[in-house]
């Protein structure tokens, strides 16, 4: 009888315990949910990865040795791995996709420019005035896109510009902000659609490959993108891609395919002056398929100024009658900075396409 009670106090005990470790079992469910749930301050978790790298790498991160900072990006694709709020983040060359347990992107497509925000109060960019040109009359027209004029200027612009008119092409050039996505969507019909802008690849599974090429507009990402742009957003035609301390619309090859029918493009020549353009055909087929006769980009990462002076080169072969296909060989890597960073300007398309066969016929 002794031994029987302390059986049944004993079994008491532990329903006692067990339930008692039950009851506390669920609280910690719901605060698992209440923290999945919660609202994620996306850019100050970003901010916060590339102030711990700054601060931990003394080193001066510059684009002229990003060649020599891969070892930065490894560390810095593992810290926002190891966040609570972060499904995955993957690196692909140079660029982060940052996936959110919200299910929300962000794509790192500058990450030496964000890593400057360490030290902002010494950058220099440089401003010059330029006529905006518009509208369209007789002859054949050139797009000249500058949404990075913020940051590095329009000087190249302005020779490609003059370059064009004296071959008789009519201008529309536009920077900043009004190269925005309705822009994108609605006005690429031209003979020469030129692009100086930033891109990088989006890892939409997390398996560290690109699925696809995305380019930086000029319109900011806000709170009320993914609202205004609803559409757009759910079926993966626009991301969120940060460029310094700036967040962009980045528009996928989606949007090409969804708003440009085949032969919208009128046999024209997209020449995407950008890092990572050509990496893989995505974005190339995307115009191509819309009727562009040619597609030309950077493979990988370039400097900048490399990429202005081959801009204005190419522009000038060009008016000679080159093809797209000489001026990709001429070029080629366009400087030493280039050849270490494995970045040749090359095409997809026709390569014998000239811009000069528009005023011929």
């Amino acid at each position: 009888m002794h031994f029987r009670k302390k059986r049944y106090v004993a079994i008491l005990l532990f329903i006692l315990i067990a339930g008692g470790t039950l009851s506390h079992a669920q609280p910690l469910k719901n605060s698992f949910e209440q923290f999945s749930n919660a609202e994620i301050n996306h850019d100050g978790i970003i901010d916060q990865g590339l102030q711990i790298l700054c601060k931990e790498n003394n080193l001066e991160i510059n684009e002229a040795t990003l060649v020599l900072r891969t070892s930065l990006l490894t560390e810095l694709e593992k810290w926002y791995n190891s966040h609570p709020m972060i499904e995955f983040a993957s690196l692909i060359e140079t660029t982060i996709t940052i996936k959110f347990i919200d299910g929300s992107y962000t794509l790192l497509m500058n990450i030496f420019k964000l890593m400057n925000k360490c030290d902002t109060e010494n950058e220099k960019t440089f401003h010059d005035s330029i006529d905006v040109f518009s509208g369209y009359t007789s002859g054949q027209t050139a797009l000249i896109l500058n949404p990075s004029e913020y940051l590095y200027g329009n000087r190249h612009c302005k020779k490609i510009i003059n370059i064009l008119i004296d071959k008789g092409f009519n201008i529309v050039y536009l920077a900043n902000e009004d190269v925005d996505l309705p822009y994108i969507k609605y006005n690429l019909q031209a003979e020469i659609i030129y692009m100086n802008t930033h891109a990088g690849y989006w890892d939409i599974d997390g398996d560290n490959e690109s699925d696809a090429v995305v380019i930086a507009t000029g319109e900011y990402w806000t709170n009320e993108t993914e609202i205004i742009y609803q559409f757009e957003y759910e079926n993966q035609m626009i991301v969120e891609g940060m460029v310094g301390d700036k967040s962009f619309i980045a528009f996928t090859p989606a949007l090409i395919e969804y708003y440009y029918e085949p032969g919208d493009l009128p046999d024209s020549i997209a020449y995407m002056a950008t890092c990572h353009a050509t990496f893989d055909d995505s974005m190339a087929n995307a115009f191509l398929d819309s009727g562009a006769s040619a597609y030309m980009g950077w493979t990988r990462n370039t400097i900048f100024w490399t990429n202005s002076l081959t801009s204005v080169l190419a522009f000038k072969l060009f008016a000679r009658g080159f093809t797209v296909k000489q001026v990709c060989r001429l070029i080629r890597f366009g400087s030493i900075l280039n050849f270490l960073l494995g970045s040749k300007l090359t095409y997809y398309g026709s390569g014998e396409h000239r811009i000069l066969e528009y005023r011929d016929t």
